[in-house]
C-alpha cells in the first residue's frame, strides 16, 4: 500500500487538531502510558518544539475500541477537517488513530491527503509532511500489527467472558428487574426486594388467570414504576435491548418478558446476543446452542413449580374478549376428539338469563362434526370432581410410599436410570460401529456416494439423538443424587387440590394437559405427571412383590 506524502514546505503554518484515544483493549499494562493525560502531555511537548504547528483544538474518545471509527471525538476531528479550519492531525501513535488495517490505511493514503491534511504519529515517527520521517513500509506493518493485537485481544476477552459465564459470574452491564449486583462482588446477583415483590405480584396475578393487559392496568393504576422508571429512579443510566415506550410505562411486552424469564428461578442464561467478531459491532441473536446456562446460580424470586405452571399458561392462553380480564379455567385445554379442534365458548339467552356452552367450532361453522356441547358450569364441576378423584389416588399412593424406606426408593431410581443409560450406551456403540462399516463399504466401492451420504445422514441423526438422550440421563442422575430422599414435589400439586371447592386456572394448567369432550358428554382427561405416577406405582408393586 502506497502512502501520499505532502511536500515539505518552508514557513507553512499548520493548524493542528490533537486526537487522543483510550479503550479497554489497551489493558492494565498500558493504561498509564496510554492515558489521555499522558497522550496530551506528549503532543503538547511536541507542538512546543515545532513553531510552525499551532494547536487549535483537541478531541478524545474514552472507552471506544480502535476497530470502531464511528467515535464522537474522531468525528469532531473529521468535521474540523471538512470545514477547512484544520490541516494537521497529531496522535501519540498509529494505534490511537485505529487498530483496523484497511480502514486506518484508507485515512492515511486517501482521506487525509485528499483534504491536504498533514498526519503525525509521534512515537511511530510518521509524518506525512516530512519525507524523511518513517518509511512507506513501516506504516502498513504497524497497522497490521495493531489489527493483529486487537484480534488476539478480542479472542482472549471472549474466552475470558466464556469462562466467567460458565462459572456463573454475571458479566452484563445491567441486571434484570428484581435483582441487583452485589456491592461486594459485581459478578454476583442479589435480590432487590422492592422490585422482587412486584415480580411476585405479576406471577401471582397470572396464576389467578389474569391476562397480561389486566396485569398492566393493575400495576399502572397502583402507581408502580415500570422497570425502566424504577432503574432510572435509582440513578442508573439504564438501557434495554428491547423497545420500550418513551414514557417508561408498563406494557404487555414488559410483563410477558418478566413471566418468561428463567432468571427468577435462579437460572442464569448469558451469551444470547453478541457481535460476530471484533470488526463487526452489530449486535445479533446467537444460536441457543451457544448460550451459557447455569442452574441454581443465584437466589430465586419465584418457586420453580409456580414458574413451570405459568409457562404452561403462557403456552395455552387464548385471547380474551375486551370485557374479560381473566381467562376461564378451562381455556385452551378442551378439544373435540373427532376433528381435533379446540372447543370454543358460546352464549345462549333464555329469557333474562344467559347460559354458556363449550361447543366444537367445526360444528358451529357448519362444516360437519357433532356439537360436543357441554354447559360451562357443569363441565367445570365435572372436571373438578375428576381432579379430586385423581388426587385421592395420589394420596393413597403417597401413603404406600411412606411405608417404604426413602433410601431404597432413591437406590431403585438410580438403578433404573443406570440401566437406561447402559442400554443407550450400547445403542450408541452399535450406531457408531454401523457408521464405520458404512465408510469401509464406501471405500471398497460396495456402495456409491449417494447411498453413503444418505445412510451416513441417518446414522449421524441417530447418534445425535442418542447422545442427547444420554446427556439428559446423566443430568437426571446428578439430580437424583442431589435431590431430597423422597424427591416427590409433584405429589404436593395434587394434594393441594383435595381441599379446593372451586376450579381455578392454575389448578387446571398444573394438573391437566388435555381434555377431550365426547358427544355423550363423557370426558377423556389427560393428566400431567402420569409417567411419574405410573413410575411410582411400579416401584410400589416391585417392593410389595419383594416383601411377599
Amino acid at each position: 500500500m502506497a502512502y501520499f506524502l505532502c511536500p515539505e514546505t518552508d514557513g507553512t503554518i499548520y493548524n493542528a487538531f490533537a486526537y487522543y484515544r483510550l479503550s479497554k483493549e489497551d489493558g492494565k499494562k498500558n493504561a498509564e502510558s496510554d492515558s489521555i493525560g499522558n497522550q496530551r502531555k506528549l503532543i503538547h511537548e511536541y507542538v512546543s518544539k515545532h513553531p510552525n504547528i499551532v494547536l487549535i483544538g483537541e478531541a478524545y474518545d474514552d472507552g471506544y475500541t480502535g476497530t470502531n471509527y464511528d467515535r464522537p471525538g474522531f468525528q469532531r476531528v473529521m468535521e474540523a477537517i471538512k470545514s477547512g479550519s484544520v490541516n494537521c492531525v497529531i496522535v501519540k501513535d498509529l494505534s490511537r488513530l485505529g487498530r483496523e488495517y484497511i480502514e486506518t490505511g484508507k485515512y492515511l493514503s486517501m482521506v487525509f491527503p485528499s483534504f491536504g491534511v498533514r498526519f503525525i504519529a509521534i512515537n511511530d515517527d510518521v509524518d506525512s509532511g516530512n519525507s524523511k520521517s518513517g518509511d512507506d513500509l513501516i506504516v502498513p506493518i504497524k497497522n497490521i500489527m495493531n489489527e493483529s493485537y486487537c484480534r488476539e485481544l478480542s479472542k482472549k476477552l471472549r474466552q475470558q467472558f466464556r469462562i466467567q459465564r460458565e462459572n456463573g459470574e454475571y458479566v452484563g452491564s445491567f441486571v434484570s428487574y428484581g435483582y441487583l449486583k452485589d456491592p461486594n462482588n459485581k459478578h454476583k446477583l442479589i435480590i432487590d426486594e422492592c422490585a422482587a415483590n412486584v415480580v411476585r405480584l405479576i406471577f401471582s396475578m397470572k396464576l389467578q388467570g389474569y391476562n397480561q393487559q389486566a396485569i398492566v392496568d393493575h400495576l399502572t393504576a397502583n402507581g408502580i414504576p415500570s422497570p425502566l422508571a424504577y432503574k432510572e429512579s435509582l440513578g442508573m443510566n439504564y438501557k434495554s435491548g428491547f423497545k420500550t415506550s418513551g414514557d417508561g410505562k408498563w406494557s404487555v411486552g414488559t410483563v410477558r418478558r418478566i413471566l418468561l424469564n428463567p432468571l427468577y428461578i435462579g437460572v442464569l442464561i448469558q451469551g444470547k446476543r453478541g457481535t460476530q467478531n471484533y470488526k463487526i459491532k452489530t449486535i445479533r441473536n446467537r444460536n441457543p446452542t451457544d448460550w451459557v446456562i447455569v442452574e441454581n446460580n443465584h437466589p430465586p424470586i419465584i418457586p420453580r413449580a409456580v414458574f413451570d405452571t405459568v409457562q404452561k399458561m403462557m403456552e395455552r392462553d387464548t385471547r380474551t374478549s375486551p370485557q374479560r380480564t381473566t381467562l376461564l379455567p378451562l381455556s385452551g385445554v378442551l378439544f373435540c376428539p373427532d376433528c381435533g379442534r379446540g372447543l370454543c365458548l358460546r352464549s345462549v339467552s333464555r329469557g333474562s338469563k344467559k347460559f354458556y356452552y363449550y361447543v366444537c367450532p367445526t360444528h358451529k361453522q357448519g362444516k360437519g362434526c357433532s356439537s360436543h356441547s357441554f354447559e360451562q358450569t357443569r363441565l367445570e364441576a365435572t372436571v373438578l370432581n375428576a381432579i379430586k378423584l385423581q388426587a385421592q389416588l395420589v394420596v393413597e399412593l403417597e401413603e404406600l410410599l411412606r411405608q417404604i424406606d426413602p433410601n431404597e426408593i432413591a437406590a431403585a431410581k438410580l438403578n433404573q436410570n443406570d440401566i437406561h443409560m447402559q442400554e443407550k450406551a450400547r445403542e450408541l456403540a452399535r450406531c457408531q460401529d454401523f457408521k464405520m462399516k458404512l465408510y469401509e463399504a464406501f471405500q471398497e466401492s460396495l456402495i456409491d456416494r449417494e447411498e453413503y451420504d444418505m445412510m451416513k445422514q441417518k446414522y449421524d441423526r441417530q447418534i445425535r439423538d442418542i447422545t442427547a438422550t444420554l446427556d439428559r440421563l446423566k443430568q437426571q442422575r446428578a439430580s437424583l443424587q442431589n435431590e431430597a430422599a423422597d424427591g416427590r414435589e409433584w405429589l404436593d400439586v395434587f394434594l393441594d387440590c383435595c381441599s379446593k371447592e372451586k376450579l381455578t386456572r392454575d389448578m387446571v394448567v398444573s394438573l391437566i394437559d388435555r381434555i377431550y369432550v365426547h358427544e355423550d358428554k363423557s370426558l377423556e382427561i389427560d393428566f400431567n405427571y402420569k409417567n411419574e405416577i405410573a413410575y411410582y406405582q411400579s416401584l410400589v408393586g416391585q417392593f410389595e412383590k419383594e416383601a411377599s
